[in-house]
């Protein structure tokens, strides 16, 4: 990753803590309201509406700053990634998920931070999303597979 993004993704840290569970609960109103054609996405999962988005908003702005605040020692994520990446094998998530997300996501920062979301800053958070994003899919694809390995060597 770009040593600038790193630079601008862990100074926005803080705000992304302070701010988080207001990004991400703007998150999911834009998923199920402004872009109703995203709900299918949600469809294999508990989240339905956007109440249901609320519960789940503190979860992922807890693991959004954990991401920023570790950008440039991912090793320190690995059992969080582990652990999240198993629950969205549990729900179905799939690759195509992810750009959905990132676009919902991006644009609630932008929302939210208002004059701080500067194009350097959200096009740093665009970089970093997009890393975050291939580190799930990548270990959620290895899951997947270790899953259809099992079946088959049970059932032939």
């Amino acid at each position: 990753m770009n040593p600038k993004t790193i630079e601008i993704v862990k100074s926005t840290a803080p705000v992304v803590k302070e701010k988080g569970k207001e990004i991400t609960e703007r998150m999911y109103e834009i998923a199920f309201n402004e872009r109703p054609e995203y709900r299918r996405f949600f469809e294999n999962t508990h989240m339905k509406n956007p109440e249901e988005g609320k519960k789940q908003a503190g979860k992922l702005a807890a693991s959004v700053y954990a991401y920023a605040s570790h950008i440039d020692e991912l090793e320190k994520l690995g059992d969080a990634v582990e652990h999240i990446a198993k629950a969205h094998v549990n729900t179905r998530v799939i690759a195509e998920q992810y750009p959905v997300i990132g676009e919902c996501l991006l644009a609630a920062m932008k929302d939210v931070l208002g004059e701080a979301a500067t194009p350097e800053v959200m096009t740093a958070w665009t970089e970093a999303y997009n890393g975050l994003a291939d580190i799930f899919i990548n270990r959620e694809k290895e899951i997947y597979h270790e899953q259809e390995q099992e079946l088959r060597a049970k059932f032939g």
